[in-house]
């Protein structure tokens, strides 16, 4: 019975060194364009929840939701990143690490942050240290996990 045991557990061990906990940067990154859903506060960033900054219940918050729903970011493959906000443009060069699921982006140039709302969203991209997320939502926060923006596919 022992020899059986054993057995299974040899059988495993290539199993058990062969996980890989770092995560695929090109799936969840350079898999298309992404669109802002929010910015939210008070995060809980083992649960992927926090308050949301711009609320639908009221007009400043609808208004702002339409706004920053607009606002783009795309990654590409080669380290560099495009995107779109109000009346700007911006770019500039990024790079991740799938095991510490941290991220560092740096913008070429100084983008457009005349409106708040640019303002906030650069901010946010700057200040991007963690990850979170997948092909279909992603998640940036700063060092201190206690907000973060989040990003959807279009």
């Amino acid at each position: 019975m022992k020899l059986k045991h054993i057995l299974y557990l040899l059988c495993a061990l290539p199993f058990l060194w062969g996980c890989n906990e770092e995560d695929d940067i090109d799936e969840i990154f350079v898999s298309g364009t992404w669109k802002v859903v929010n910015y939210f506060t008070k995060a809980n960033w083992e649960k992927r929840n926090g308050e949301p900054v711009y609320k639908k219940d009221t007009n400043e918050g609808v208004e702002a939701l339409e706004a920053i729903g607009t606002f783009t970011l795309t990654f590409n493959d080669d380290g560099t990143f495009s995107g779109s906000m109000q009346n700007a443009t911006f770019d500039g060069n990024w790079e991740a690490s799938g095991k510490e699921r941290t991220i560092r982006m740096s913008f070429k140039g100084n983008p457009n942050t005349s409106s708040r709302l640019n303002k906030e969203f650069v901010e946010a991209l700057k200040n991007a240290y963690h990850y979170q997320g997948d092909s279909k939502v992603l998640l940036l926060a700063p060092e201190d996990k206690r907000s973060f923006i989040q990003l959807r596919h279009l």
